[in-house]
């Protein structure tokens, strides 16, 4: 449900959580069958709209796909980017990121990060802003590599390939833990932080 307020519409708490749960729903069933073997109606059937209550919202699979994307990134800016900015010291905040965006997917991100990979059906225009978006979250981990380079903390290392290498590390995550339950959740965040700081820092 919206609101409409000075010409700007409001989501409600209600409606957040609505759609949030429609971008879940549809992520697993798209992670599942693939976006080619996913309809609009099995959606819909799902969350429990009709076709025409979903279009409501969207005007098809493809800006489906791409609201989708877009919801990942801003659920990872508010709970991994902002906090982690706040974080002066670049090893701790590293370490912020790193345990953040972990914790983000076991907290509800398995079927988004899983999804990335079908970011190729988007138009050219909704590409560009995920790789920017992308980018941008790397420009991140990138610098805070950066200074540890400059404190001499970082082992001889390029920093574009290890940031590449350190976010491939942790979205892998969404692969493989699901067949692993016995692992905690906690001990995986903490494994996954003490091996990506060795694999980075000098000892």
């Amino acid at each position: 449900m919206t609101l409409v307020k000075t010409g700007k519409p409001i989501v409600t708490p209600k409606g957040r959580a609505r759609k949030e749960e429609v971008f879940r729903t549809a992520a697993r069933l798209m992670v599942q069958n693939g976006f080619g073997g996913t309809s609009i109606s099995d959606i819909a059937k799902v969350v429990g709209l009709t076709k025409a209550g979903l279009y409501h919202h969207i005007t098809g699979k493809q800006d489906l796909l791409f609201q989708i994307l877009q919801y990942a990134f801003d659920e990872m800016e508010r709970l991994v980017f902002e906090p982690a900015k706040q974080v002066q010291d670049p090893e701790q905040r590293l370490t912020e990121i790193i345990r953040l965006h972990v914790r983000g997917i076991l907290d509800g991100g398995l079927e988004f990060t899983l999804l990335y990979g079908e970011r190729h059906h988007l138009d050219d225009m909704q590409q560009d802003i995920i790789v920017q978006r992308t980018l941008a979250y790397m420009a991140l981990v990138g610098a805070t590599l950066q200074e540890l380079v400059n404190e001499g903390k970082l082992r001889d290392l390029d920093t574009q390939i290890a940031t590449f290498h350190l976010l491939q590390t942790i979205s892998g995550i969404a692969r493989w833990y699901p067949k692993f339950s016995e692992i905690s959740e906690d001990h995986l965040v903490e494994q996954t932080v003490n091996y990506s700081l060795s694999a980075i820092l000098k000892c």
